[in-house]
């Protein structure tokens, strides 16, 4: 992950239109929710969500001869979540990577994409998100392996009994690769078990649903 790859314009204009376009909900939602003569969710029910979750995740960097790919990277997530007023769901992140230069901030990765959250009654709250990631500042290796992430996420809708969601949060966790495996590994506590992915996180979400009045 201490790859340095400088960009194509096509690729910069494509991210920077994807921020501008989540930054333009983002301030959509911020407005509606602080009220106004046009206020959308006047009388909608407003809840105050949050989530724990696990997960496991991808990461299409490399071709099979071990070479770099140019970004954007391709990354998803799949896991579960404790969620307040849904219970427990299933989560899926599906998210562009890029070089931090790209972001903000003096981060080491940028990131920006979509989560999905599905209630075990098949309902669906659907959000986009931008974030960044950085190499955990108290992981000493010269490749680190654990980093810190977060994202600023922006409810757009749903499906059954959340369609309509709208809402603002943020997220905040910590990921780690899979370490690697053979005679020479000295700790199997972070190995892969298995194939297909390349390593898991935990996160924290905090924010506020709101939803339109039945």
């Amino acid at each position: 992950m201490q790859i340095i790859q400088k960009p194509s314009p096509r690729t910069m204009l494509k991210t920077g239109a994807a921020t501008l376009a989540l930054l333009g909900v983002l301030a959509t939602s911020l407005n509606s929710m602080a009220g106004g003569p046009d206020e959308p969710t006047r009388g909608a029910k407003k809840h105050r969500l949050t989530m724990s979750a696990g997960t496991v995740f991808n990461l299409n960097a490399y071709d099979a001869n071990g070479n770099p790919l140019p970004f954007p990277w391709k990354h998803q997530v799949r896991g579960i979540a404790q969620v307040s007023n849904l219970g427990n769901c299933k989560v899926f992140f599906d998210v562009s990577i890029n070089p931090g230069s790209e972001c903000s901030g003096g981060h080491a990765f940028c990131l920006s994409g979509t989560l999905t959250v599905t209630t075990l009654a098949g309902d669906k709250l659907e959000s986009e998100l931008v974030g960044w990631a950085d190499p955990d500042p108290k992981d000493p290796k010269a490749s680190p392996t654990m980093f810190l992430l977060h994202y600023d996420v922006a409810f757009a809708g749903g499906t059954g009994k959340l369609a309509g969601a709208r809402g603002l949060g943020d997220i905040d966790g910590i990921f780690m690769f899979a370490g690697p495996d053979g005679a020479a590994d000295t700790d199997p506590t972070d190995d892969r078990f298995c194939d297909g992915y390349a390593g898991v996180a935990t996160w924290q979400f905090e924010g506020l649903l709101v939803l339109p009045k039945k």
